[in-house]
């Protein structure tokens, strides 16, 4: 018999609740980009190294995340995390210099961003949910799409009413008042702190249910033996260029839109499709691959990616609306397979106790991607005066993703047959 109410559907949206902000808060740089390039005239390249600075800081600290989150757990790691997010925001506003905004921005706000990001929010899905991880991952970082699609556009508004400025410090109190309490009250570290199992099991049956089981005969990894093993750098790779290609668009897309003579709020409001996209897209590849398997939904996902990036590239002044839509919309349907699949697929190689390090130190070449991917997209620009090359390399990047996720699950799934056949 089941327990009458899973305490993980609760864990589950916080971590929703989490993604929102992080995502929508740090994707809203695209929007604050374009007003800091008009206030401080900058180069594009030299602007987008803000966001880049963020994201190697971001990279950086994941491992020191991961086994923080480990050795501290969830309800004392996020409220901190929350807490330094939410100051960087708000000096974020107050700064009146670059290397002040490398400061609050590009390190305060990044360690807290790295304490709420997708490390610690897949680790702990991960302890909650063992048969419908994916789906469950899914869920969760479908809070980055409706991040995208509030806080994005929102973010433009504030800067038009407002300006940057208090843009800024707005959101870092928003974050403050919301996700502190939010993390500090109902957060838990895993299922066995209420007597209860993974994916909601009862205790009661006779027969040990069979996520229980799973766990009990899993191998249980440590970080050395995670570092000498083929699929911790065959996701690194991935994680790389997935990260690479992400940042690519996300830094750049409203840029590149606004360089193509469309009104600012419209270019944000196409950001915040990409990101409602999500919201639904999300849940159904993280679903898909619970059904189908990762490597093939992500497959079906790097495919639909492709075509939308092509209809980006297509994107000239005089393209109408409605294509400029289609184009938002299949790219971001197809791009948000990258965090639930990666999500998933670490889970089922390396969960354990240890999942947490490992999460964090695998999470290093993602951020570096997301560095390489926002300095590229404005250095490209400043040589070629053009994003083309750019959303080219974002082609590339992707496609690189998809062959680290084929030749890991193939890893994965040749060795859970050799321990079945040495179990038998």
């Amino acid at each position: 018999m089941r327990p009458r109410f899973y305490y993980g559907y609760v864990i589950l949206f916080l971590c929703f609740f989490n993604m929102v902000f992080v995502r929508g808060a740090f994707g809203s740089f695209s929007v604050f980009y374009v007003a800091l390039l008009e206030e401080f005239h900058w180069s594009h390249g030299v602007g987008a190294t803000i966001v880049s600075l963020n994201s190697l800081v971001y990279a950086l600290v994941s491992p020191a995340v991961g086994y923080a989150f480990d050795r501290l757990g969830p309800r004392i790691l996020m409220p901190l995390a929350a807490l330094l997010m939410g100051l960087g925001f708000i000096f974020s506003g107050l700064s009146n210099s670059l290397w002040e905004l490398y400061i609050y921005y590009g390190i305060v706000a990044a360690i807290g961003q790295g304490g709420l990001g997708f490390v610690t929010q897949s680790a702990h899905i991960s302890h909650w949910f063992v048969r419908r991880r994916g789906t469950a991952i899914g869920l969760a970082t479908a809070g980055q799409g409706f991040g995208m699609i509030t806080i994005v556009p929102l973010s433009q508004l504030l800067i038009s009413r407002l300006g940057w400025r208090t843009a800024f410090m707005l959101l870092g109190a928003l974050i403050l008042l919301t996700v502190i309490p939010a993390n500090a009250i109902f957060q838990r570290r895993n299922p066995g702190e209420l007597a209860q199992l993974p994916d909601g099991e009862s205790m009661d049956s006779g027969e040990k249910p069979k996520a229980s089981k799973d766990a009990i005969k899993r191998y249980q990894w440590t970080l050395t033996t995670a570092l000498r093993s083929f699929p911790f750098w065959s996701v690194a790779a991935g994680h790389l260029a997935l990260g690479s290609g992400l940042f690519l668009i996300y830094t750049h897309i409203v840029a590149h839109l606004v360089h193509q003579g469309f009104d600012r709020l419209l270019a944000a409001f196409i950001l915040g499709v990409m990101g409602f996209m999500r919201v639904a897209g999300t849940f159904l590849w993280g679903y898909a691959s619970d059904r189908l398997g990762r490597e093939k939904a992500y497959g079906v996902s790097v495919l639909i990616t492709v075509i939308g990036l092509i209809c980006l590239l297509g994107i000239g002044s005089a393209s109408p609306l409605w294509f400029i839509y289609t184009a938002a919309i299949v790219y971001g349907i197809g791009h948000s397979a990258g965090n639930p699949t990666y999500g998933a697929v670490i889970g089922d190689i390396f969960s354990g106790k240890n999942i947490g390090t490992i999460f964090g130190f695998l999470e290093i070449t993602f951020g570096l991607g997301m560095a390489l991917g926002s300095w590229s997209g404005g250095t490209i620009f400043d040589v070629t005066g053009s994003y083309r090359w750019a959303f080219i390399l974002a082609l590339a990047c992707f496609a690189l993703s998809f062959l680290a996720i084929q030749a890991s699950t193939a890893w994965h799934r040749k060795q859970t047959t050799k321990t079945q056949e040495r179990g038998c």
